[in-house]
């Protein structure tokens, strides 16, 4: 018998252990819902495991997940609420293992940072009664299996990038009492089918700009809703009438759609309404009187539609009403004085009406009032005396009405004012010193009355305004020395008045002072100096006064100052040095003084120059500085009248101008050759007898051109030449026409032909059309006649071009340049672009013409106005095309007019839409900024455009700090709603 080994005899003794023991081992593990869960940690970003002190509880070894944090099991040990929300997992996708928790209920995994798409499987967890995927990332649609969970109550996936149609299906799910789909990316329309979720309490889709079709009338079935959100969305047709079923609807968000039609009377009959909002949308009709049986509504929003006739009276029985706003519609008539029995009201806004009568006195009885908004309707009469028993009344807008009388000195009463703007009314007398006494008011607007007298030594008892803009008055006497105790004052206009004396030194006291206007006075003496202390001024218009003595060097201190303008004044002595300092100046006018001196070559240090340098009718004299070449971005220059002489070579680098004035001077030598010097008439260079045209812009031509009108022998036999040469030039054309039959269809083109250079328009011409075309190359050739022209640029010049069919297009020759390949690449290029892009900003190119030098493009006609913008595809060629067809103010092109209107001496604000001027001053600054950035992108000289990536950055630049927004015609409700 063999001996038993070491290793036998060990495992014996262990059995024997095992057998004889008194404890019994079992092998433990993990439960299959606790498997299913760790899916979640196994997909999550590890920098996620490591952070969360959740996920860290989550121990593999546990026998069931049930003292996990965020679990909640059963008494069966089966987990029946997983909940994590706002906790960073990071996943990729949601894992499909989590449809294995076959008793889960409640399923929260909102703001965890979730993308991909959601699990068909989903739809297994037939136990689920609240489903929260909410503020992740989730794309794909939404499965439609959803649709089996037949217990779900809760169903959130509103915040994420889902697509697609919300799924029919969605109506199986009968028990369901939310359902939020809000600010995804859902198209097609709302299903009706949802209508028979009868227990359903809120139904929000808004914020899903791709939602269209019209909202369905069988949504009247869901009595039992509360809140109704379907904002900014792209839903179309009318508020349905079954609406006034809703009889537990407290909120009806449908604001920022394309629904149009009326506003159904039936929703009278929603009692328990409180939150009505139906801004900015299409609405039309009148607001019905219906509406007034809400006794429980609070906010009532109508405004920026289309809605005519007259404020009902009924409204005044809303006896809970907040918030009133029907701004921005065709409101008319008068307003009730009735809405004086709105105790509670606490923001009344009518304005950008067509309202008439009266201001009512019982608006007053308002006494939780804040704001009150009339501005931009026809009310006329008297500002009621009892306004100031408003003590709460912290905004006040009257402006652009028929106001007249005089400003209330009851308004001292209304202590918590802190905007006040009355201005472009009818308003006479005095400013009333009471108003001064208000420690809270911001913004005193007055601008546009006929107010009279002097602006009281009280003003420095306001030292919280902000702005004080009392422009185009006829307030008069001496600007108070007090005023410069007003530390916090950023804007002060007092332009356009009858203020005289000098302009106070203690206005240098005021250091956060942006805008500095009083144009248009009788103000005498010296600039003060000390106005160089003022080192955030922006703007300065001293303009149109008295003014005498020397620029100020510490003008140079105005580091961050875009606009200087000194023009019509008494100003002597030379352009300060300093000047060179002035890094961020668009505009500078000095014209109409008695300034003298050569122009200081550190004008041409200030690159920002961009809209218009003007130095006309002053004393300088000597050379242009060589230096004034890098004002690359100049759009206007005016240097006439004046003594300067020498040659204007370096005008022929400021690729930008728009406009130039060098008349009444002295200058010398070639003119520039440039698309822009092309297209200048004589009236930019007259009385300069020494200027010449030249072919290479350096040397004069044999063809000497008197600009100024010289009436001696010299140039009579001069023109004489020029007449004698022309008529040989016809006489041999006649003869070509003779000798070449298809010659003689071209005739009308002679003018043309004088103007560019005598263009050979002979045959053979090659026709490419890229569509069917009725007409021929001798129909085109026909049209091309000076009084056809439509526009001249850049690259060339466009004719208006009527075929005989009536069709009218445009035709584009382009100019022949002296390098042989130019014409056929820009050619060739926007043929390439052109003949290939379909889109409807894009002008269309219907086809080409091309004989051996001349080259045509013919495009579609654009009647509206937009021919100037759609051929700018070329390239680098069409930015500078300034048309010539009466378009917009002036018979300018939009981007021209806009030029000119920077350029003026109007306000700039003047560009924007009369209806965006009322909106808060720091937004309309924005606009400012982003017009001039638009401009820099239509630049003549490509070089100087900026790429996408710097527009992008110079956008991001514009900031919008909310508390700027003081003077707002809209209530703040309007940048905060958040009901979809």
């Amino acid at each position: 018998m063999e001996k038993p080994s070491h290793h036998s005899l060990l495992f014996c003794s262990f059995l024997v252990i095992m057998i004889t023991s008194t404890k019994t081992f079992f092998v433990v593990s993990l439960s299959s819902d606790g498997e299913a869960l760790l899916s979640l940690i196994s997909a999550a970003d590890q920098s996620a495991k490591a952070s969360s002190s959740i996920l860290s509880s989550w121990n593999p070894s546990s026998q069931t997940p049930c003292s996990w944090q965020g679990i909640t099991c059963s008494p069966q040990n089966r987990v029946i609420s997983l909940s994590l929300p706002n906790t960073f997992l990071n996943l990729s996708s949601l894992p499909s293992q989590l449809s294995s928790l076959s008793s889960l209920q409640l399923a929260n995994l909102s703001s965890t940072n979730i993308s991909g798409a959601i699990p068909p499987s989903f739809g297994l967890l037939t136990h689920l009664r609240l489903l929260d995927l909410s503020s992740n990332s989730l794309s794909g649609s939404i499965p439609q299996e959803l649709g089996q969970l037949s217990s779900l109550q809760f169903l959130y996936l509103n915040s994420n990038k889902l697509s697609g149609g919300i799924p029919p299906h969605l109506a199986n799910l009968t028990f369901l009492q939310v359902l939020c789909l809000q600010d995804n990316l859902f198209n097609g329309s709302i299903p009706s089918q949802l209508g028979s979720l009868v227990s359903l309490q809120e139904f929000r889709v808004g914020g899903n700009p791709f939602l269209t079709g019209e909202i369905p009338a069988q949504l009247g079935l869901l009595t039992n809703l509360t809140t109704f959100g379907v904002a900014a969305t792209g839903l179309s047709g009318v508020i349905p009438p079954t609406f006034g079923n809703l009889i537990n609807l407290q909120t009806l968000a449908l604001y920022d759609t394309e629904v149009s039609g009326t506003i159904p009377p039936e929703l009278g009959l929603c009692s328990e309404l409180r939150n009505l909002y139906l801004h900015l949308n299409k609405l039309t009709g009148s607001i019905p009187p219906q509406l007034g049986k809400l006794q429980k509504l609070t906010s009532l929003l109508l405004w920026g539609n289309a809605l005519s006739g007259a404020i009902p009276a009924d409204l005044s029985n809303c006896s809970s009403l907040v918030l009133l706003d029907a701004s921005a519609n065709d409101l008319s008539g008068e307003i009730p004085a009735d809405l004086g029995k709105l105790v509670f009201l606490e923001q009344l806004h009518l304005s950008d009406n067509s309202l008439t009568g009266i201001i009512p006195w019982q608006l007053s009885n308002f006494t939780s009032l804040t704001a009150l908004q009339l501005d931009k309707n026809q009310l006329s009469g008297t500002i009621p005396w009892q306004v100031g028993n408003l003590k709460y009344l912290q905004s006040l807008f009257l402006w652009g009405n028929l106001v007249s009388g005089t400003i209330p000195a009851s308004f001292g009463n209304c202590t918590e004012l802190y905007a006040l703007d009355l201005s472009r009314n009818k308003l006479t007398g005095s400013i009333p010193e009471e108003i001064f006494s208000l420690k809270k008011l911001s913004k005193l607007l007055l601008l546009g009355n006929s107010l009279s007298g002097g602006l009281p030594r009280t003003v420095a008892n306001c030292e919280s305004l902000v702005r004080l803009r009392l422009g185009e008055n006829q307030l008069s006497g001496q600007i108070p020395k007090e005023i410069g105790q007003l530390q916090n004052l950023v804007f002060l206009d007092l332009y356009m008045n009858h203020f005289s004396g000098h302009l106070p030194l203690e206005i240098a006291n005021i250091t956060v002072l942006e805008l500095l206007d009083v144009h248009n006075n009788y103000i005498t003496g010296e600039i003060p100096s000390l106005l160089g202390e003022l080192v955030n001024l922006e703007q300065l218009d001293l303009s149109r006064n008295n003014f005498a003595g020397k620029i100020p060097w510490s003008f140079g201190n105005f580091s961050y100052l875009n606009k200087l303008i000194l023009n019509n004044n008494l100003l002597t002595g030379a352009i300060p040095r300093s000047i060179r300092n002035l890094q961020k100046l668009t505009l500078l006018d000095l014209s109409s003084n008695s300034l003298s001196g050569p122009i200081p070559l550190e004008i041409g240090y200030v690159t920002s120059l961009t809209i218009s340098l003007d130095l006309s009718l002053n004393g300088f004299t000597g050379e242009l500085p060589e230096t004034m070449s890098s004002l690359t971005q100049l759009q206007s220059l005016d240097l006439s009248n004046n003594f300067l002489y020498g040659k204007i070579k370096v005008l022929g680098s400021l690729t930008s101008l728009t406009s130039l004035n060098i008349s009444y001077n002295n200058f010398s030598g070639a003119i520039p050759v440039s698309p822009f010097f092309r297209t200048l008439s004589s009236n930019s260079y007259l009385q300069n007898p020494r200027l010449c045209e030249s072919t290479d812009g350096t040397s004069c031509s044999s063809r000497i051109v008197q600009r100024n009108g010289l009436k001696s022998a010299k140039t009579v036999a001069l023109v004489s030449v020029i007449l004698a040469s022309v008529i040989i030039i016809v006489i041999a054309s006649l003869v070509i026409v003779v000798r070449n039959q298809r010659y003689a269809m071209e005739k009308s083109s002679g003018a043309l032909a004088a103007s560019s250079g005598a263009e050979d328009f002979s045959y053979p011409w090659t026709f490419i059309p890229f569509q069917k075309l009725s007409f021929t190359v001798d129909n085109i050739l026909d049209c091309l006649k000076e009084e056809n022209v439509i526009g001249k640029g850049f690259s060339g010049i466009v004719y208006k071009a009527e075929m005989p069919n009536g069709q009218l297009i445009a035709v584009k020759k382009l100019w022949k340049t002296k390098q042989d390949g130019d014409p056929v690449d820009s050619f060739a290029a926007e043929i390439q672009i052109l003949g290939h892009i379909r889109h409807r900003n894009i002008v269309k190119l219907l086809g080409y013409c091309s004989n051996r030098s001349v080259k045509l493009l013919l495009y579609n006609f654009v009647s509206n106005g937009n021919l100037h913008q759609l051929l700018q595809v070329n390239r680098n060629l069409d930015w500078e095309t300034s048309a010539v067809e009466p378009q917009v103010g002036d018979g300018l092109h939009i981007v021209e007019w806009v030029k000119k209107k920077m350029g003026s001496f109007e306000p700039t604000v003047s560009i924007l839409d009369a209806k965006l001027q009322g909106l808060p001053d720091q937004m309309v600054q924005e606009m400012l900024q982003t017009l001039g950035i638009a401009m820099f992108c239509v630049n003549s000289s490509p070089a100087e455009r900026p790429t996408m990536k710097e527009v992008v950055t110079l956008l991001m630049e514009v900031k919008s700090p909310p508390e700027e927004w003081g003077k707002t015609s809209q209530p703040l409700i309007k940048q905060s709603s958040n009901q979809r």
